[in-house]
Protein backbone atom coordinates (compact mmCIF):
# COMPACT_ATOMS: atom_id res chain seq x y z
CA UNK A 1 0.00 0.00 0.00
CA UNK A 2 1.20 3.68 -0.82
CA UNK A 3 1.57 6.01 1.75
CA UNK A 4 0.13 9.04 0.86
CA UNK A 5 3.15 11.13 2.17
CA UNK A 6 5.47 9.77 0.66
CA UNK A 7 4.22 9.42 -2.65
CA UNK A 8 3.46 13.21 -2.66
CA UNK A 9 6.84 13.99 -1.56
CA UNK A 10 7.29 11.56 -4.87
CA UNK A 11 5.60 13.40 -7.03
CA UNK A 12 6.39 16.77 -5.39
CA UNK A 13 10.44 16.32 -6.32
CA UNK A 14 9.43 14.56 -10.08
CA UNK A 15 7.51 17.90 -10.61
CA UNK A 16 10.95 19.78 -8.91
CA UNK A 17 13.18 18.22 -11.73
CA UNK A 18 10.64 18.66 -14.44
CA UNK A 19 10.01 22.53 -14.01
CA UNK A 20 14.00 22.54 -13.40
CA UNK A 21 14.28 20.81 -17.01
CA UNK A 22 12.09 22.66 -19.08
CA UNK A 23 11.34 25.47 -17.53
CA UNK A 24 14.55 27.14 -16.10
CA UNK A 25 16.38 28.73 -18.86
CA UNK A 26 13.73 30.95 -20.37
CA UNK A 27 13.65 31.74 -16.46
CA UNK A 28 17.27 32.49 -16.12
CA UNK A 29 17.19 34.46 -19.93
CA UNK A 30 14.00 36.48 -19.06
CA UNK A 31 15.85 37.30 -15.94
CA UNK A 32 19.33 38.09 -17.28
CA UNK A 33 17.73 40.59 -19.68
CA UNK A 34 15.74 42.51 -17.50
CA UNK A 35 19.27 43.26 -15.78
CA UNK A 36 21.63 44.01 -18.68
CA UNK A 37 21.34 47.84 -19.78
CA UNK A 38 23.58 46.67 -23.10
CA UNK A 39 21.08 46.11 -25.63
CA UNK A 40 23.39 44.18 -27.97
CA UNK A 41 23.80 41.91 -24.49
CA UNK A 42 20.31 41.30 -24.00
CA UNK A 43 19.92 40.56 -27.41
CA UNK A 44 22.53 37.78 -26.95
CA UNK A 45 20.70 35.75 -24.04
CA UNK A 46 17.93 34.28 -25.87
CA UNK A 47 20.81 32.13 -27.64
CA UNK A 48 22.55 30.98 -24.70
CA UNK A 49 22.11 27.34 -22.85
CA UNK A 50 22.15 26.55 -19.54
CA UNK A 51 25.60 25.29 -20.34
CA UNK A 52 26.61 27.94 -22.05
CA UNK A 53 25.57 30.47 -19.22
CA UNK A 54 27.40 28.39 -16.66
CA UNK A 55 30.34 27.87 -19.03
CA UNK A 56 30.50 31.74 -18.62
CA UNK A 57 30.33 31.51 -14.97
CA UNK A 58 32.67 28.83 -14.62
CA UNK A 59 35.63 31.28 -16.53
CA UNK A 60 35.44 34.08 -13.90
CA UNK A 61 37.95 32.63 -12.12
CA UNK A 62 40.53 31.17 -14.62
CA UNK A 63 41.23 30.17 -18.02
CA UNK A 64 39.85 26.51 -18.17
CA UNK A 65 40.11 23.59 -20.57
CA UNK A 66 37.48 22.11 -22.31
CA UNK A 67 37.96 18.76 -19.93
CA UNK A 68 38.34 21.33 -16.98
CA UNK A 69 34.53 22.66 -17.64
CA UNK A 70 33.35 19.41 -18.34
CA UNK A 71 34.29 17.91 -15.25
CA UNK A 72 33.19 20.86 -13.25
CA UNK A 73 30.26 21.76 -14.67
CA UNK A 74 29.02 17.99 -14.81
CA UNK A 75 28.29 17.98 -18.46
CA UNK A 76 30.19 15.92 -21.24
CA UNK A 77 32.77 17.28 -23.18
CA UNK A 78 31.03 17.38 -26.70
CA UNK A 79 28.73 19.87 -24.77
CA UNK A 80 31.36 21.96 -24.15
CA UNK A 81 32.92 21.54 -27.16
CA UNK A 82 29.39 22.82 -29.01
CA UNK A 83 28.60 25.45 -26.52
CA UNK A 84 31.88 27.05 -26.55
CA UNK A 85 32.10 27.14 -30.28
CA UNK A 86 28.84 29.34 -30.17
CA UNK A 87 30.02 31.59 -27.52
CA UNK A 88 33.48 32.16 -29.59
CA UNK A 89 31.24 32.93 -32.42
CA UNK A 90 29.63 35.36 -30.62
CA UNK A 91 32.28 37.13 -28.94
CA UNK A 92 32.06 36.15 -25.44
CA UNK A 93 34.57 34.02 -25.06
CA UNK A 94 38.15 33.11 -26.78
CA UNK A 95 40.17 30.23 -27.43
CA UNK A 96 43.79 29.87 -26.77
CA UNK A 97 46.70 27.77 -26.60
CA UNK A 98 49.95 27.51 -24.95
CA UNK A 99 53.25 27.82 -26.38
CA UNK A 100 54.32 24.66 -24.64
CA UNK A 101 51.07 22.62 -24.84
CA UNK A 102 49.35 22.96 -28.62
CA UNK A 103 47.09 19.79 -27.68
CA UNK A 104 45.27 21.38 -25.14
CA UNK A 105 42.53 24.39 -25.89
CA UNK A 106 42.32 26.95 -22.90
CA UNK A 107 39.07 29.11 -23.11
CA UNK A 108 38.91 32.45 -21.59
CA UNK A 109 36.18 35.19 -21.01
CA UNK A 110 36.11 38.73 -23.15
CA UNK A 111 34.82 41.69 -21.28
CA UNK A 112 31.56 41.03 -22.65
CA UNK A 113 31.49 37.36 -21.82
CA UNK A 114 32.33 38.57 -17.93
CA UNK A 115 29.29 41.17 -17.84
CA UNK A 116 27.27 38.13 -18.51
CA UNK A 117 28.75 35.60 -16.60
CA UNK A 118 28.89 38.39 -13.58
CA UNK A 119 25.11 39.20 -14.26
CA UNK A 120 24.38 35.57 -14.43
CA UNK A 121 26.20 34.70 -10.85
CA UNK A 122 24.39 37.49 -9.34
CA UNK A 123 21.19 35.97 -10.52
CA UNK A 124 22.15 32.69 -8.61
CA UNK A 125 22.92 34.73 -5.58
CA UNK A 126 20.15 36.55 -5.51
CA UNK A 127 18.10 33.03 -5.63
CA UNK A 128 20.01 31.79 -3.07
CA UNK A 129 19.18 34.31 -0.72
CA UNK A 130 15.28 34.23 -1.25
CA UNK A 131 15.19 30.58 -0.89
CA UNK A 132 17.17 31.33 2.56
CA UNK A 133 14.90 33.39 3.62
CA UNK A 134 11.90 31.61 2.71
CA UNK A 135 12.58 28.70 4.27
CA UNK A 136 14.16 29.91 7.67
CA UNK A 137 10.83 32.08 7.92
CA UNK A 138 8.74 28.94 7.25
CA UNK A 139 10.65 25.87 9.30
CA UNK A 140 12.87 25.42 11.97
CA UNK A 141 16.76 24.33 11.67
CA UNK A 142 16.16 20.54 12.61
CA UNK A 143 13.31 20.49 9.66
CA UNK A 144 15.82 21.15 7.29
CA UNK A 145 18.20 19.13 7.98
CA UNK A 146 15.89 16.10 7.91
CA UNK A 147 15.06 17.26 4.54
CA UNK A 148 18.30 18.13 3.06
CA UNK A 149 19.07 14.07 4.74
CA UNK A 150 16.17 12.58 2.97
CA UNK A 151 16.69 14.30 -0.75
CA UNK A 152 20.05 13.21 -0.50
CA UNK A 153 18.76 9.38 0.10
CA UNK A 154 17.03 9.84 -2.56
CA UNK A 155 19.32 10.91 -4.62
CA UNK A 156 21.39 8.44 -3.64
CA UNK A 157 19.13 6.03 -4.18
CA UNK A 158 18.67 6.80 -8.02
CA UNK A 159 22.30 6.81 -8.33
CA UNK A 160 22.80 3.27 -7.14
CA UNK A 161 19.45 2.48 -8.60
CA UNK A 162 20.69 2.98 -12.45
Amino acid sequence: MENESVMALYHAIKQLRSDSANGRGVQEQKWLQNQLSDESLKAMIPQLSIIALHILSGLEAEELTGVALADRLAVTRGGITRAAKKLIQMGLIQATKKPDDQKKIYYSLTAKGRVIAQSHDKMHETLKAQVIDKVTEKYKDAELKQAASLINDLMQFERDFY
